[in-house]
């Protein structure tokens, strides 16, 4: 909410300013930072789960 104060009322943002450009920039951050923190949530899961020790249950060679 704090954020979202300070954008309006000291930054002075809204969508008629500098032709709606600020707006478009904002948004654009905001999904740039979106696609970056899932895509890091997404790899440091995946390299978790693959990174486990194997049980032993696993690790038993089948003849």
């Amino acid at each position: 909410m704090q954020i979202v104060v300070h954008m309006v009322y000291f930054l002075h943002m809204n969508p008629r300013s500098e032709g709606g450009w600020n707006m478009l920039a904002l948004i654009f951050t905001v999904v740039l930072v979106v696609i970056v923190l899932s895509g890091s949530l997404w790899v440091m899961y995946h390299l978790n789960s693959n990174m486990m020790p194997m049980s032993p249950h696993e690790a038993r060679v089948q003849p």
